[in-house]
């Protein structure tokens, strides 16, 4: 326990939220749309369709924008509170110091993404797609992201702290330095060669011997 406590203070820079932020309501998303320095509280979307929207310091709680399409949005020191963006789809997304913090996020996609200093905690990720992008200093704790798929990404450095992997695809994207200890591993899709570099704990090894195709088996077995 005091290995992964000390893996929370690793770094990852939170959002630079305003303290003047006003409260606003959201009933629409258009194309080009800016918003700064904005709560949005209890608004509730469905099926939106923008391109170029830009969130610089805004802050969402119990917001949800839900089987939506944001291509090429762009969100910096934003904070996302208990809000859904279930099946919503994020071409070319840009995330720069954001955070999520207990948001549903199912079937949620990004697509030749980009995304520096980003946090999700304790969210529900089940089937989540990240497609052909890069991740710098993003961390995942305590994050439902069974069936998840990472496919042709980036994802040196990022740490998965006691996530629940089961079933992930994993394949094709770049691992090196990737920190998976305290997560669930079983039934990883993942080449060997691919976990060259990563950093698990010793109750993973099991697991991951399996992927390796060993047989682990004690003297007189």
């Amino acid at each position: 326990m005091r290995k992964l406590k000390s893996l929370r203070n690793a770094s990852v820079q939170p959002p630079r939220l305003s303290a003047d932020a006003v409260t606003c309501e959201l009933r629409a998303i258009d194309d080009g749309s800016e918003y700064v320095e904005t709560l949005f509280a209890d608004c509730a979307l469905h099926g939106q369709s923008a391109d170029n929207v830009v969130f610089d310091q805004v802050l969402f709680r119990r917001a949800s924008v839900t089987r939506s399409r944001l291509a090429r949005a762009r969100m910096s020191d934003t904070r996302l509170e208990a809000s859904d963006l279930s099946e919503t789809l994020l071409p070319k997304g840009r995330w720069n110091r954001v955070e999520c913090v207990g948001c549903r996020l199912t079937g949620f996609q990004m697509l030749d993404c980009a995304c520096q200093d980003v946090r999700f905690t304790e969210c529900s990720m089940e089937g989540v797609m990240f497609r052909v992008g890069k991740f710098r200093s993003v961390r995942f704790e305590k994050c439902n992201l069974r069936g998840s798929l990472f496919e042709k990404m980036d994802l040196a450095g990022t740490t998965f702290l006691e996530c629940d992997l089961t079933g992930a695809d994993l394949s094709g994207s770049t691992l090196k330095g990737v920190d998976f200890r305290g997560s669930g591993l079983a039934d990883l899709r993942v080449e060997g060669r691919q976990l060259q570099g990563t950093i698990i704990d010793p109750l993973q090894a099991i697991q991951v011997a399996g992927l390796l195709g060993l047989t682990i088996r004690e003297i007189g077995d």
